[in-house]
């Protein structure tokens, strides 16, 4: 997801925000928030947990393939986010 979507914070961390959703966030599985300031992974109740993905959206879908298990990976953001996953015509 793109760091807008993960939460209003805009520049550096420089106060506690750990998403929209509240301690037991919807996801149950790992989050990858893109964005160009780095921060720790943040663990979250019910198996969340969001990780701060600095270097693309490509590090991002790899990091999400290497997770075990047949879910589906699901892209969540705005046209920013979701046009780099698109192949250039």
């Amino acid at each position: 997801m793109g760091r807008n979507m993960f939460g209003p914070v805009r520049g550096a961390w420089d106060r506690e925000w750990n998403g929209w959703w509240g301690d037991d966030p919807p996801f149950h599985a790992p989050v990858f928030v893109l964005t160009h300031r780095a921060r720790e992974p943040q663990p979250m109740d019910g198996g969340t947990t969001y990780h701060v993905v600095t270097d693309g959206i490509e590090s991002a879908l790899a990091q999400a393939r290497a997770v075990p298990g047949d879910g589906e990976i699901v892209i969540q953001g705005g046209a920013t986010t979701v046009n780099q996953t698109s192949p250039p015509a």
